[in-house]
């Protein structure tokens, strides 16, 4: 796992975590141009996405090593973790974590756009390889077909163009067979991690209101009654950082600092 930052130490930290078959750089540019003047940013890249020939395990996995990193660079507090998509998901599973192992406090967590569904074998079956096909586009440079597969223009609901850096940034070449079947099996089996009232206060969930994970809210509302919910209105799957950045940063700023 590589892990990218942007701003000073010592600044009030922030984590902010990708979604799925992406790395760490697109969001480490976006803290360096909306963030890194008042926080310092955590941005990972998880196992199996970056080029250092791991393998992507599971959600838990992933933010065990999250936390070590954590603190082994001497993070005793988290402003927000935020996270897209999958990262979401990856996000709540570290906040859990955090806090059964009591030596980081975070203050607020931020949770957007997460499919937090739990799905049976064979739909996991045919998402990996849809998923496969859809990488395969990216490894042979067809980068138009891509943007236009099916699977993504039902995600966007819209104009693709604001997507084309967070896709460009895909780690298309070096995402193993195994790491596409383990983040498949990572997004569609979510275990609704238990967290205390207080805990679930620090969580704001969003979702556009025309994005399909808005659909796993209803589950998500009836475990977490005390989090926080809102929409950002019809931009698609995780559209509301990439369609008015500025706007999100604002959000994930007041959420850093309250």
């Amino acid at each position: 796992m590589r892990f990218d930052t942007a701003g000073q130490k010592g600044n009030p930290v922030i984590v902010m975590l990708n979604g799925s078959f992406t790395t760490g750089r697109s969001l480490q540019r976006y803290a360096r141009q909306y963030l890194a003047e008042d926080f310092y940013v955590v941005c990972p890249t998880y196992d199996g996405h970056g080029d250092d020939n791991t393998v992507f395990d599971s959600r838990a996995g992933q933010a065990k090593k999250i936390l070590e990193w954590l603190k082994d660079n001497a993070t005793r507090d988290v402003a927000l973790i935020q996270g897209l998509s999958m990262g979401a998901e990856i996000a709540l599973e570290l906040m859990k974590q955090i806090c059964d192992d009591g030596q980081i406090r975070v203050h607020r967590c931020f949770l957007d756009g997460g499919p937090f569904f739990y799905f049976p074998a064979p739909f996991r079956k045919i998402m990996y390889f849809k998923s496969l096909k859809f990488i395969r586009l990216g490894r042979n440079g067809q980068t138009e077909k891509l943007m236009n597969n099916r699977m993504v223009r039902w995600m966007v609901h819209g104009d693709v163009k604001p997507y084309i850096d967070m896709y460009g940034d895909m780690s298309v070449d070096t995402l193993s067979d195994e790491t596409i079947r383990n983040v498949t099996e990572a997004c569609y089996t979510f275990d609704f991690p238990e967290f205390s009232e207080e805990e679930q206060k620090k969580m704001l969930f969003s979702w556009s209101s025309d994005e399909p994970a808005r659909k796993s809210a209803k589950k998500i509302k009836k475990h977490y009654p005390c989090a926080r919910y809102k929409s950002a209105g019809a931009m698609g799957h995780t559209g509301f950082i990439l369609r008015d950045p500025s706007k999100y940063a604002d959000v994930m700023k007041k959420l850093a600092v309250t």
